[in-house]
């Protein structure tokens, strides 16, 4: 399985997108309020990004929402009872690391960051 970084980020103004991952379709209970983007480790390359509500929020964070076996990549409710996207897709998951290129995108470099600073958090706890 190839190796996954999630990165959660807050949304800055509200959102009229429901959660991607519950299955409440309707409701204020279902506003997103999160953004998870997952990105592949080895080259760095955009996997997913989806929204979620307060409660997935908290699910994601104790690591309880449903991921692929074979990928890693969260189910969302689009995919949770079909094929997920990188079987439906073909995927090739025997990704090879690229060399480090001199410039990354804005929010590659956040991201980075915000990574980073979540684990210097994480092991101060």
């Amino acid at each position: 399985m190839r190796e996954l970084i999630y990165t959660l980020l807050e949304l800055e103004r509200e959102s009229k997108k429901t959660c991607d991952f519950c299955t409440n379709l309707y409701g204020e209970d279902n506003k997103s309020v999160n953004q998870i983007r997952t990105r592949s480790k080895a080259t760095n390359r955009l996997v997913a990004n989806e929204v979620v509500c307060e409660e997935c929020k908290e699910k994601f964070l104790n690591d309880e929402l449903p991921k692929c076996s074979r990928c890693g990549r969260l189910q969302n409710k689009t995919f949770l009872d079909i094929l997920c996207r990188c079987i439906r897709d073909k995927e090739d998951l025997e990704e090879k690391e690229l060399p480090s290129l001199p410039y990354e995108s804005q929010t590659t470099f956040y991201e980075r960051q915000i990574n980073s600073l979540q684990e210097q958090l994480n092991e101060a706890e």
